[in-house]
């Protein structure tokens, strides 16, 4: 009877170890699978990959993309203050569309992912600006209202990386 407990004892102890090894294989190939984009060769760092970490979706590396574009800083460099100026509370942006809109929190399904900036007044919301990003091209633009098109605008290139190793 005695021996009987310590197998299983032992069996169990072995089980966890064996089941252990296993999670830590997957965590392996899934680091694996974020170095390698599609060259299959290991870009990424240390200090990449935890920086990596810190998207929680697509959109938010999208959002970055879009964020940094020099048209957009150039459009919201000191809006803040002007629409403080004019009776207004703030500015800020929304995503309106997105491939994944329950997982982005988006108002609704796109195929592209398509921001607006908008002026926030204690009586309405100005839309001022529309910007789309287009995963298939790896474009962003944004939307001429005037001559109703999408125009390319310049964005960090290097921020493509980070889209592809988390969205692909």
């Amino acid at each position: 009877m005695k021996t009987i407990r310590i197998s299983v004892l032992l069996f169990s102890i072995l089980l966890a170890f064996a089941c252990n090894n296993k999670q830590s294989d997957k965590t392996k190939e899934d680091e694996s699978v974020v170095k390698k984009l599609l060259t299959g060769k290991s870009i990424f760092k240390k200090q990449e990959k935890a920086e990596l970490n810190k998207y929680k979706s697509c959109e938010s590396i999208v959002k970055e993309i879009l964020t940094t574009s020099p048209r957009y800083c150039q459009l919201t460099k000191g809006l803040n203050k002007a629409v403080v100026k004019n009776g207004g509370q703030s500015f800020g942006i929304t995503l309106e569309g997105s491939p994944n809109p329950l997982h982005d929190k988006a108002w609704g399904y796109s195929e592209t992912y398509d921001f607006t900036i908008y002026e926030n007044y204690m009586d309405r919301q100005l839309k001022t600006a529309r910007f789309s990003f287009n995963p298939n091209n790896k474009q962003l633009y944004e939307y001429d209202a005037v001559n109703d098109q999408l125009k390319p605008i310049k964005f960090d290139r290097k921020l493509l990386l980070k889209y592809e190793a988390l969205c692909r």
